[in-house]
């Protein structure tokens, strides 16, 4: 128990690195937090940078603050993998932003390819699917359907088929499952605001990333 709370910890130090936040206000002088959508993830930063910095940003936030840590403990601490969500509530609920933070869904891909590279792919394979159907460029849509699909593969697979992810262990599984019901949590929970909620503004937030269509 005591190793799984030193993961956690730093795995949430970690994941709480304000990579947007820290880059809006070096190199553009703007508080992210301020403007927008008032969140310190990729997409509020996206029309104020470059995309240069836009891929330096995912390239830390994915590979950096995602992929490398949960790649080392699914490796090497297999049974303290349910700590790796810590990088995603690190990210989500900054302890450098007094507990405020992005949307979580460039580190979740980080964090699950680092468990199985081919969920990666899996993942962007129906990205783009969803993307070319969908056709809502301003939405978070085609991320957020393509997360719920290939969870649902993988579990699918897991128990029943047994092709591609049969040898992921139990907490390997449920840590995939809550990686998905924290995106969809911290797209509910606006930051300040969580008294108001309605069905309509629920699926809103999940679908579109704002109150409204």
């Amino acid at each position: 128990m005591l190793i799984f709370i030193i993961f956690s910890f730093i795995l949430y130090l970690i994941g709480s690195f304000p990579t947007s936040h820290i880059i809006g206000e070096k190199l553009y002088r703007i508080d992210i937090l301020r403007i927008g959508s008032k969140h310190s993830g990729l997409s509020n930063i996206y029309q104020y940078s470059s995309k240069k910095i836009i891929l330096l940003i995912l390239f830390i936030d994915v590979l950096l603050k995602g992929f490398v840590p949960t790649y080392l403990v699914f490796n090497f601490y297999n049974e303290y993998i349910l700590a790796s969500l810590f990088l995603i509530i690190g990210h989500n609920w900054s302890f450098f932003l007094n507990f405020r933070g992005g949307k979580g869904l460039s580190i979740s891909i980080g964090l699950l390819a680092g468990v199985n590279i081919f969920i990666f792919f899996i993942l962007v394979i129906f990205f783009l699917l969803f993307w070319i159907i969908v056709k809502l460029r301003d939405s978070a849509m085609p991320w957020i359907l393509s997360f719920i699909i290939t969870v649902l593969v993988i579990i699918f697979d897991a128990l029943y088929l047994h092709v591609f992810f049969q040898t992921l262990s139990k907490m390997s599984l449920y840590s995939i499952i809550f990686v998905l019901l924290l995106l969809l949590l911290r797209r509910i929970l606006v930051d300040g605001e969580y008294n108001n909620f309605n069905l309509r503004i629920i699926l809103n937030r999940i679908i579109f990333d704002r109150d409204e269509k």
